[in-house]
């Protein structure tokens, strides 16, 4: 697994910190707050992104997800690349989602079929914010197979710019659709498939939000989820890169 470079500003508006992002860019920050603010609410918990497995993730990413001014957001002509592996039997097509400010307030989209046992490297715009599905709706389909089957994104937490990833910087990212062998989900159900992100390990551990850097800063590690026996099987279900 990469271990990503992870420096990010967390700021709590009413208490100082990075404040207000202040500039001639500063509507547009704001905005790009607002989206991935309202995203982050959605990991952890029963209905969340990832489950209980991300409880208190929102707890340490308060009120702005490190977008502080203009150099923090996505820049034009920068990509990045994300690896969708399918490890089922039959073929899937993955509901790939982006967003990137400089292209709109919307979120972008791709379909991308791969076949059964493959995988297939995708090259992104840079984007602010990358997942599966609706990328503000835990729950909503991030991919189906080639009968018809929907498999949600649940599992598949969203990966942030500067938190998770930066781009241009020869790495990928991956989602993967694999069987719940282990039932990380929780719902008692060892043979259904199962969307997983990286981002749903990097969270879980040290260096995502849960033991993070304030611009360069050591904020310590303050590790308020266990690590526990579940990290170490999605972490085995995420094949090594280099």
């Amino acid at each position: 697994m990469v271990q990503r470079g992870m420096v990010f500003a967390v700021a709590a508006i009413a208490a100082g910190g990075c404040g207000v992002p202040s500039g001639g860019g500063a509507e547009l920050v704001q905005s790009v707050v607002s989206k991935a603010t309202d995203i982050a609410t959605q990991i952890g918990g029963p209905a969340g992104y990832g489950g209980s497995a991300m409880a208190g993730y929102y707890d340490h990413t308060p009120r702005m997800m490190g977008f502080v001014d203009s150099d923090d957001l996505a820049g034009e002509g920068a990509t990045l690349t994300i690896v969708l592996r399918n490890e089922s039997t039959e073929e899937a097509t993955f509901h790939l989602a982006y967003f990137a400010s400089y292209r709109g307030s919307d979120q972008q989209s791709e379909e991308v079929v791969v076949a059964a046992g493959q995988e297939v490297e995708v090259e992104l715009p840079c984007s602010e914010i990358v997942g599966m599905g609706s990328l503000n709706m835990p729950g909503s389909v991030g991919c189906h197979l080639a009968g018809g089957v929907e498999i949600d994104n649940s599992m598949a937490v969203p990966i942030f710019l500067g938190m998770d990833f930066a781009c241009d910087e020869n790495q990928r990212w991956e989602f993967v659709l694999t069987p719940d062998t282990e039932d990380l989900d929780l719902d008692a159900d060892v043979e259904e498939l199962i969307l997983l992100s990286d981002g749903f390990v990097g969270h879980m551990q040290f260096g995502g939000p849960l033991g993070h850097s304030h611009r360069g800063s050591l904020m310590g590690s303050h590790m308020m989820m266990r690590r526990s026996e579940t990290l170490v099987e999605v972490e085995a279900a995420i094949s090594p890169r280099e």
